[in-house]
């Protein structure tokens, strides 16, 4: 009588692991797709500055005219 307790207790407890992971993982789902990506604020995010050019390889052929 005490392993039928046991084997109810165990699959009761199963159970509700089961159903509360899978209300985490909606509600999760759910608050995600409800997010959505707005407009920056105005003036946006500050751009990087342009590179400045980068010097030729020395390995470089140089076109030479004579």
């Amino acid at each position: 009588m005490i392993s039928m307790q046991i084997l109810g207790g165990t699959l009761t407890a199963l159970a509700i692991l089961v159903a509360m992971s899978i209300a985490i993982s909606l509600a999760l789902w759910a608050s995600a797709s409800r997010t959505q990506t707005g407009h920056p604020p105005n003036g946006g995010i500050r751009r990087d500055p342009p590179r400045e050019p980068q010097p030729d390889s020395d390995d470089a052929r140089e076109l030479v005219l004579v």
